[in-house]
Formats: C-alpha cells, structure tokens, sequence
C-alpha cells in the first residue's frame, strides 16, 4: 500500500514538472483597443519581407479587453492590430516575451501604451540611444542627396555620415555585449549583425556562446554552421534514407563507394530550374556513367505521383529517394539545402569534393575527374 501511495505521489510530482516545464516561457498579452467594441477581432502580427505584417494569433474582445496566451522563447517585435468594421484601429508595436504585458491601444495616430517585460525595456533603451545617433544623420544626409549643394558641401555630408555609421556600429555592438545574457540581446543582435564586419560577429558570437547558448538566434545561428560546415568541401558526406519510388527502403552509402564518383542531386518536379538542368545532368550521366560515375536523386517532392511522373518526363535512369516531405525533409536539414536545384559531389572515399556544380560545371568537372 505504501508503495503503491509512494508511486502515485511520485507520478503526480512528475506531472507537476512537466506542467511547470512547459509553462517555463508563457506569456500573457492583455489590455482593452479604444475604438473598438465586443465582438471585434484583435490580431498579434509579425513582419515577413519587406514591410508585409502578417497574423500569428487572434482573438475577441469581450467585456471591454482582449487577451493572448502562449509560449514563446526569447524575444521577437510583434504587432498588436485591433479590427473594427473591417478596418484597423491603430497599430501597435511591442516586444512578445515570456511573462505578462498589458496593452491600452488608442485608436488612429494617438500614442498607445504597452507595459511589457524586461526585454522590451532593454529594446526601448537601445531604441532611445540608437535614435539619438540617427537623428544626427537627418542633416548630413540631406546635404549629400541635395543636388543644389556644392561638391565639397556632398563630401563633407558623406565623411559625416560615415563618421555617425561608425558610432552608431560602434553603439549597436556596445549594447549587445552589454546585455548579455538576455533575449533582447539575441533579438537585437539578430537585427544589427548584418552592420558588422565578420570579426565583431565573431567576437559577439563568442561571447554568447560563454553567457547564452540557448536563446533562439543564437542557436539558429550555430545551428546552420553546423550544418555549413558538415556538408563543407572536405568533410565526409552524410548517409541518408529514404525509399524509392517503388517504395523500398535505400541508402545513399549503398552506391558511395561502389562508383569513383556519386553526385547527390536535390530536386523537385515542381521546381523549374531543376527541370531546365536535368538534361545536362541525364548528358553527365550518359557520358561517364561507364567510367564510374553515379547519380543518386533526393527529390523533395511531396506527392509520390508527381515525383514519379517527373522521373519518366525528364528520362532520369538513375536511383532516386525521398521522404515526400517538401521542405521538411530530412535532407534539407542534413546538407542544408535552402535552394534547389542543388548537388553534392562525393568521391569513392565518401569525401565531399564539389557543391553546387551546374551547366557546363558539372560536365567540366566529370571530364576532369574521369577523362
């Protein structure tokens, strides 16, 4: 009895865990959108592209207020957009954290107020002094662009604007290392990197690496270097696994090693350029298939007839796999393939030797190897 008592307090105790676990980065968004009735939508949006918000969450006030839930690691800017009769209210701008943020939204061009976390008080910070440089630039920038203005008027303009540049870089890396460890620096580094040089990266990154490792830029950050680096010229290919089109199972190590040269070709039957290459590839294949070479196709297809339409279509005799899971596949995280048409090139040791050879590349480079 006491063991059965013992083992049910500690299932319980578990289920407690877990439920904290998953509660570890919840947060709360609530608060009342002025101009706005029960009923009404309110939506929380981020930015994708250039300029273009777009929905991640809604909800619908009632009594008054409106309120988000959910879960949310590190710190990203997002939007909050009160609908009324079709149109928005107001748009409003806030940093979603874990923890709770509360809104009051006033309608059209009145400054709305959001109380948020501690990272949106780092951000609001950095905005404050990275707008004290900018303001600066207003002057010198219009004197450089004002075609009235005399060429050593420009000149100086530019050298000032280069100068301000210079301090605003200088700021935007100060800031960063200083709040480390926090989201907010991992949001703002995400936001300024691409304004440093490769050694301040570095230097950054480094430092991240000692207070930080699991905020999400950064992790994405080492994420793709890793996976850079694995399919990189030089190091050993990756073995994958998949089925055929006739659906059994095959490896990419049952032919690296049987031919001198296996060219591991990403496609897709949708993907137009992929098709306009295939020719010069179905021609490499034709040319030096007898010498040793071989090509194994990872197709990133999702539906099977399509993928095995495209395979009679572009007169491909060679072994094909794929999971038929579009951009999920396992191999596009494995050799890192944001872009197809894309190959791998290894050579019978399992050493990847070439990437990315297209046209006439590939051609040259098979008459190179096997002339």
């Amino acid at each position: 009895m006491r063991s059965m008592l013992f083992m049910t307090l500690s299932a319980i105790l578990l289920l407690m865990a877990a439920c904290t676990q998953k509660s570890e980065n919840a947060y709360t968004v609530t608060g009342t959108a002025d101009g706005t009735q029960d009923g009404d939508t309110v939506f929380i949006c981020e930015m994708q592209g250039y300029f273009n918000l777009v929905p991640t969450d809604t909800t619908i006030i009632k009594n008054g207020r409106f309120a988000f839930n959910g879960e949310f690691e590190g710190a990203a800017l997002r939007w909050l957009m009160p609908i009324h009769e079709g149109e928005p209210t107001t748009l409003a701008m806030f940093v979603l954290e874990k923890g709770d943020i509360k809104a009051a939204l006033i309608k059209g061009e009145g400054e709305s107020k959001i109380e948020g976390g501690p990272n949106g008080k780092i951000y609001d910070e950095f905005m404050e002094g990275n707008n004290k440089i900018a303001q600066q630039m207003d002057a010198p920038w219009h004197i450089s662009s004002d075609s009235t203005k005399t060429e050593v008027e420009r000149q100086a303009a530019e050298a000032k604007l280069d100068s301000l540049n210079k301090v605003m870089v200088a700021y935007q890396k100060k800031f960063i290392i200083d709040h480390v460890p926090s989201a907010a620096s991992d949001m703002l580094f995400g936001f300024c990197s691409f304004s440093f040089s490769e050694e301040e990266q570095e230097e950054i990154l480094k430092i991240f690496g000692e207070k930080q490792p699991n905020f999400p830029i950064y992790k994405g950050i080492m994420a793709e270097r890793k996976a850079t680096e694995s399919t990189a010229i030089g190091h050993t290919y990756t073995d994958l696994k998949m089925d055929d089109p006739t659906g059994k199972s095959i490896k990419l190590s049952d032919f690296v090693g049987k031919s001198k040269y296996v060219l591991i070709d990403f496609w897709a039957s949708w993907c137009g350029p992929c098709r306009a290459e295939m020719p010069t590839v179905v021609e490499a294949y034709s040319q030096f298939h007898n010498k040793g070479f071989e090509v194994v196709g990872v197709s990133l297809d999702e539906s099977k007839e399509a993928w095995i339409k495209a395979i009679a279509d572009l007169k491909m005799p060679w072994p094909q796999m794929s999971d038929l899971k579009g951009w999920e596949s396992e191999a596009c995280a494995t050799y890192h393939v944001q872009a197809i048409p894309a190959n791998v090139l290894v050579d019978e040791n399992g050493n990847i030797i070439a990437k990315d050879l297209r046209g006439e590349d590939l051609l040259e480079k098979m008459k190179e190897l096997l002339p």
